[in-house]
């Protein structure tokens, strides 16, 4: 070995081959380094130093004896192993602390306290030592990719430059909140939008991180060269469009479903529609509805959203709007300048105005009056009668105005 300690005095198979003697002699270096070490002169703490390496290399060179003396298929190989992991990591870090880089390094490289290794590296900011690390010894570059990972610290796992290309690009398979920083780092722009993408559309916890990271992707596309009409672009449009709906969203109807505007949870479109036209928005107006027929226009482009579910949105929508004008007390709305007063009427013009599709956005007079809501809020036959006139009514006005076909 190439190590400190050259004659190596403490032997395998002797009467310091038991635990108790190797706890007493890493005692020993603790006491020397913690004690002895602010006790003595110059040449002093040179022995002290000396000494206590030599002592530490012997040990952890007892062990190392030990376990390559023992079959692996014995029991007590792989408890060795761990309480020789815990004693290099007690031998060592006395070292760190009193900041004796030197003998630490060579200590923790010769054997092999990879983990100890990074710390070192990060602490003296000696970048070349890291990647001198990495070339030499095999499995030194996940131990570092995990310890930075586990720190904390994601931009440096991409910027110390610990490993090859393609090194990196498989570790970093199973890390998909990393690999777009280094696709992005490596110019794939394409992948990286893709990536972004996936992640963006599957964020559940935070609003604000859905929108950067769809942000992001549209952003990478862009940069590939993509047109900003291509299928990729105009996808995460739709989805950024939910997000701003969702950010706008009333104050008063966020408060009334105990969201936090701070760190809200993404939701769904049909979610958002039935905030919007729902019990959690009593004060329903004009841009409540236009707002929900934007999000039921994004819900119809949504592969995830069936075609049973977009009806069902579709006429939650005109069942609120409806019941918020309370038609049903109003017996004579057949004139134009009475139909106009009302929010249906209203939400139509609007919706129209704004080149929305009619025979897609509004339901036809007997799909709205299927609904068995109205068996609910018509108790009598009478009064349901009265309605179903009012509201047959109301389509043929809009459709004299050209609103809706006939």
């Amino acid at each position: 070995s190439s190590g400190i300690n050259a004659e190596w005095p403490l032997r395998p198979g002797t009467w310091c081959d038991t635990d108790e003697i190797r706890t007493m002699l890493t005692a020993q270096v603790h006491i020397a380094l913690d004690t002895v070490l602010n006790e003595v002169d110059e040449d002093g703490r040179y022995q002290v130093l000396l000494v206590s390496t030599s002592l530490a290399e012997s040990v952890l060179k007892l062990y190392q004896d030990l376990i390559g003396r023992l079959p692996p298929s014995d029991n007590r190989t792989a408890n060795l192993q761990t309480e020789f992991e815990r004693r290099r990591h007690s031998l060592i870090q006395p070292f760190v602390e009193l900041k004796i880089y030197q003998i630490a390094f060579t200590l923790a490289e010769q054997f092999q306290h990879f983990t100890l290794l990074v710390q070192l590296c990060e602490d003296t900011k000696d970048m070349v030592k890291l990647r001198s690390l990495s070339a030499e010894h095999p499995g030194f570059a996940e131990v570092a990719y995990n310890w930075y990972l586990a720190q904390g610290k994601q931009s440096r796992l991409l910027t110390a430059n610990v490993a090859d290309p393609q090194k990196l690009t498989k570790f970093l398979t199973s890390q998909p909140h990393l690999k777009w920083i280094h696709q992005l780092g490596s110019k794939d722009y394409a992948t990286a939008g893709q990536t972004l993408a996936k992640l963006g559309l599957e964020e559940t916890e935070l609003l604000s991180r859905k929108k950067t990271l769809l942000s992001i992707s549209k952003l990478s596309f862009l940069a590939d060269g993509q047109d900003a009409e291509s299928e990729d672009i105009l996808t995460i449009n739709r989805h950024l469009e939910t997000v701003t709906h969702q950010e706008r969203m009333k104050p008063g109807v966020i408060e009334n479903a105990g969201l936090m505007p701070e760190n809200m949870a993404p939701i769904s479109c049909p979610d958002l529609i039935r905030l919007c036209v729902g019990d959690y928005n009593p004060n329903l107006e004009d841009m409540d509805v236009k707002k929900a027929l934007d999000l039921l226009q994004g819900a119809a482009e949504d592969e995830t959203v069936s075609n049973e579910v977009f009806e069902k949105l579709r006429l939650e929508i005109w069942c609120a709007v409806i019941m918020k004008d309370d038609w049903w007390t109003k017996c004579h709305l057949v004139a134009p300048d009475q139909i106009e007063q009302t929010l249906f009427y209203r939400a139509v013009i609007l919706a129209y105005n704004s080149g929305m599709l009619v025979s897609h956005f509004l339901p036809t007079v007997d799909q709205l009056l299927g609904l068995e809501t109205w068996g609910e809020v018509f108790v009598e036959e009478g009064r349901r009668k009265q309605f179903e006139y009012i509201l047959r009514s109301g389509y043929e006005q809009m459709s004299t105005l050209g609103l809706v076909s006939h």
